[in-house]
């Protein structure tokens, strides 16, 4: 009996020491960019806590242990942070584990991810996939407006977490600034923390890598442009709770930037920070979408790319001649720009992905000279559909392709396949019960000049 009661007293003590260690925890982990030899792991802790490490491992040879310590600023009010474990090896799967002031963190769900396969030169590219989708929306009354809350249900998040996908795009409306957040520094931080902690987040952010771009909801208040006087701040507020690759250029601030995935390289546009105001007339030369510096940037890198399929990745549509709201169609001169560089170098592989609308739908136009140009637009994740669309101005848009259209919380799959020279796009939307909505392939040869 006493020895029974000794046990039982030495487990009280551990669940009530994990439960303090835990609590040093704020968010996270969650896996930022992955690379060959290279990973990111993003975390926020709280102020007491005075040391960070991550200890990581082959998966299949646990006494590779390594540990690598963050020595950036900590015991600040607001501590989110990234560690970046470098020398790892190629295509190999690896676990880790978070100590926080010494204490080993306890998780009920695995911590791993897996570094990218060199594959060029060597063999066909890789089949992989990835899911993406904008507007999440999680309810926070004090700060909400009167009436039915704006915030749906979040079981859609376990359904992302347990979805086969290589990595998530979160494109655009990730939070949502209040009022009360918007005017102020503070208010800007607690709103993405606010969200971040969210419990059921947690295993999604560890489940796979992350990638992200901003909307509106995200930089400022609704249909914010650059104007936005604390841009800055949400600027660096983005930059700390992502785990992207880059960052605008050392001349040209922003959020944009790309990586590649397997044959695909992903174009991380910026849709806000040098955006001008959307109401202004759609043919005035000098409106901008994207700022002369990030047009630039965009169109030599699609004109250098190598990569089978260019993805452009923006939070507000970019090809829908129908949409009355915030659409890239609205700035004339940018868009002919973009889409008559498209057509006059003959590049090959672009296609658009989009959020923001409340509904999600493939918009395909013709172009001169050119093959088809897709935008695939997927929202809301937790925000309330647009569920009235079907009976109003774009219900029979016709540049939507047919069955497409979803207007419930849902997430976009994206899926490569098939042999090099031959090789498709397979696009499917699930909702919060992973039940397919529809279905839509792009074979490679299609997203080619002359086909």
């Amino acid at each position: 009996m006493q020895f029974v009661c000794k046990v039982f007293v030495l487990l009280l003590f551990f669940v009530h020491l994990t439960a303090q260690n835990n609590a040093l925890l704020v968010s996270g982990p969650m896996l930022g960019y992955v690379e060959h030899r290279e990973a990111l792991i993003w975390l926020q802790v709280s102020p007491t806590v005075s040391q960070v490490a991550v200890q990581y491992w082959k998966a299949t040879q646990p006494q590779t242990v390594q540990t690598q310590l963050y020595n950036g600023v900590l015991q600040q009010p607001f501590n989110p942070i990234k560690v970046v474990l470098s020398g790892l090896d190629m295509n190999t799967q690896y676990q880790y584990r978070i100590l926080l002031n010494g204490s080993e963190l306890t998780f009920s769900y695995p911590l791993a991810f897996s570094t990218k396969k060199l594959w060029e030169w060597r063999e066909d590219p890789p089949e992989f996939s990835f899911i993406f989708g904008s507007c999440a929306y999680i309810n926070d009354e004090p700060y909400d407006r009167p009436g039915k809350p704006y915030g749906q249900p979040i079981d859609i998040l376990q359904t992302m977490t347990r979805h086969p996908a290589d990595f998530m795009l979160w494109v655009g409306d990730n939070v949502y600034l209040r009022e009360a957040d918007w005017s102020s520094a503070s208010g800007i931080q607690y709103r993405y923390q606010h969200v971040r902690q969210l419990p059921e987040l947690q295993p999604f952010l560890a489940a796979k890598p992350h990638y992200a771009v901003w909307d509106d909801h995200d930089f400022g208040p609704n249909d914010s442009n650059f104007s936005y006087e604390l841009k800055h701040v949400t600027l660096q507020t983005f930059m700390d709770f992502w785990g992207n690759k880059s960052y605008g250029e050392p001349h040209n601030k922003g959020i944009y930037g790309k990586f590649t995935w397997g044959d695909a390289e992903f174009f991380m546009l910026d849709n806000r920070y040098h955006r001008w105001q959307e109401k202004l007339p759609y043919d005035m030369p000098q409106k901008r979408f994207l700022g002369q510096q990030q047009m630039e940037w965009l169109l030599n890198g699609l004109s250098s790319s190598t990569a089978t399929f260019k993805i452009i990745v923006s939070g507000s549509q970019m090809l829908n001649p129908m949409n009355d709201f915030e659409c890239f169609t609205h700035y004339q001169a940018e868009y002919n720009t973009l889409i008559g560089h498209i057509s006059n170098q003959k590049i090959n592989g672009v296609l658009f992905l989009s959020g923001d609308r409340h509904f999600s739908e493939i918009i395909k136009v013709t172009t001169d000279n050119a093959y088809p140009l897709y935008d695939i637009t997927s929202s809301p994740i937790t925000s309330r559909a647009y569920t009235n669309v079907a009976n109003e101005k774009e219900g029979k848009n016709a540049y939507r392709v047919s069955g497409t259209l979803a207007a419930e919380q849902n997430f976009v799959k994206v899926a490569f396949a098939g042999k090099r020279n031959n090789r498709k796009l397979v696009i499917t939307c699930h909702n919060t019960a992973d039940e397919q909505l529809w279905k839509y392939e792009i074979p490679e040869l299609e997203l080619q000049n002359g086909k």
